[in-house]
């Protein structure tokens, strides 16, 4: 039986995406910063992009979960507010995913002393 997803159910959900997105630059950031130091710490550096994934997947679940509901037909409400959550969330993705790929680049020519 099809329900109707509220704006402020919505608006949770959406903030929830941002919030946990948000996590996961933040952690991305902080292991480029790390990369740039005189002698990076690869494991500090690894640490910081596995709990980055981590919030990366809890954003893209709450994200899931509403197209799945809307999917099943459920009527889910435009929003704005959403659609910059999945903006951010896929932006952050593709920060992340360009930040590992510099590090092992950065591990394979700049020299790895405690991977």
């Amino acid at each position: 039986m099809a329900r109707e997803i509220t704006r402020d159910d919505l608006n949770q959900v959406s903030m929830q995406v941002i919030l946990h997105a948000g996590n996961a630059r933040e952690l991305t950031m902080a292991a480029l910063t790390e990369l740039t130091a005189e002698k990076p710490d690869f494991r500090k550096i690894a640490d910081n992009f596995k709990h980055a994934h981590l919030e990366l997947t809890e954003a893209h679940s709450h994200q899931t979960d509403m197209i799945q509901l809307e999917a099943n037909g459920d009527f889910i409400p435009y929003s704005t507010l959403f659609g910059h959550a999945q903006d951010t969330l896929m932006t952050i993705q593709s920060e992340m995913l360009l930040a590992e790929k510099i590090t092992e680049i950065e591990k394979k020519h700049g020299g790895d002393s405690n991977a």
